[in-house]
């Protein structure tokens, strides 16, 4: 492992002008110094960003520096996990396939050990690098679980080689896995088959019942960049045919986080249609046989910026939306208001609006089980 030493006090760290790894990792560090981060902020960030990207020897330098900066009683257990692994990654063997092999088992833990996944969370969503580290673009949904609690879904970002070119480099695509609760603990994480090997699936949004599951794909055969599909869920946890809900939904271009709402309230965000600007949030009623037409949810749920995505809470009249509509364009949840009850201090005033109608719509008929695609 190359070593880079970084004069915490001075902030001068040494460069290794023939090493562009080096430099890059000062770069890194730099970049983050003079956003007003310490130095113990840095060097979780960074170690934590670069095991999301599996590069374990960089992760395992940021979390060395992190014990010589803050010393053993500073590190969590979470910490000593990750950094356990960089170190393993890093001490390997170099010898054909070994660290192919490797990386694969630190990957099949990373998957299966809920306190860990949770743990990074935060740096999955929020790299303070933009665009340089982060694995997910824009917001990363939490997982989303069934009523009972006992099973989760999320999605996560791997690489793997294209299946066209021999010199190709890997590209970035998103899997959805499937969780139980067991006693309190997340645990046996095993992949959702709903696309193709090479496409990508995101978004999961599981029905309360957890019969159906809502996702995002690019798959073949979409009408743009990524339609919103739905399948069904057997008993053993395995998918049906991946459904598309047609042009009532899905665009030229893209509809992503879908979510459910009291059975047959669909939301999903999309940048297809004339809107307030970049993601807007639209809903449509999901029935037996069909779906309605999707309805934009108007000026004040939607911003000039992306928003994500939107929570409820009907008995308060409120709603929750993920927005980077802030002033430094960071995600955050913003508060609005809607139905009759106005809330003091929400983000922007109550407004009778489409939404109402969806919400007081009568309809309890079960899911389709057809296409959608009409």
């Amino acid at each position: 492992m190359i070593s880079v030493g970084m004069q915490a006090q001075n902030n001068e760290p040494f460069i290794d002008r023939n090493n562009s790894e080096a430099n890059k990792r000062v770069e890194d560090y730099l970049n983050l110094l003079t956003q007003g981060y310490s130095d113990v902020e840095i060097f979780q960030d960074l170690g934590n960003a670069n095991f999301l990207a599996e590069n374990f020897e960089t992760a395992a330098f940021w979390y060395e520096k992190l014990l010589e900066n803050s010393g053993e009683e500073a590190l969590t257990l979470d910490y000593e996990t990750l950094y356990s692994f960089s170190k393993d990654y890093v001490s390997a063997p170099i010898v054909v396939g070994e660290k192919d092999k490797l990386k694969s088992r630190i990957r099949e833990v990373y998957v299966s050990n809920g306190t860990t996944r949770e743990f990074l969370d935060e740096t999955r969503k929020e790299t303070k690098i933009q665009g340089k580290l982060s694995t997910i673009d824009g917001y990363a949904p939490s997982m989303s679980v069934t009523a009972d609690g006992t099973v989760a879904y999320f999605s996560k970002a791997v690489s793997r080689k294209p299946l066209y070119g021999v010199f190709s480099k890997k590209e970035t695509i998103h899997e959805i896995y499937r969780m139980e609760n067991v006693n309190g603990t997340w645990k046996n994480a095993k992949k959702v088959s709903v696309t193709p090997k090479y496409a990508s699936a995101k978004h999961p949004a599981v029905s309360a019942d957890g019969k159906r599951l809502f996702f995002a794909s690019n798959m073949r055969g979409s009408y743009g960049k990524y339609d919103i599909y739905v399948a069904e869920i057997s008993s053993n946890g395995d998918a049906g045919v991946a459904k598309n809900l047609g042009p009532k939904v899905n665009t030229k271009e893209d509809e992503l986080y879908p979510n459910l709402h009291n059975g047959t309230l669909l939301f999903f965000a999309s940048a297809g249609r004339k809107g307030y600007g970049g993601l807007d949030l639209y809903a449509t009623q999901v029935t037996r046989r069909n779906l309605t037409t999707s309805v934009n949810l108007g000026s004040h749920i939607n911003s000039k910026k992306d928003d994500y995505s939107i929570a409820l809470n009907t008995e308060k009249g409120m709603g929750y939306v993920v927005s980077n509509r802030g002033s430094n364009q960071s995600i955050a949840q913003y508060t609005v208001s809607y139905g009759k009850n106005v809330q003091k201090n929400t983000l922007v005033a109550n407004r009778e609006d489409k939404l109402n109608e969806l919400l007081n719509d009568d309809s309890t008929l079960e899911y389709s089980s057809t296409s959608f695609d009409e």
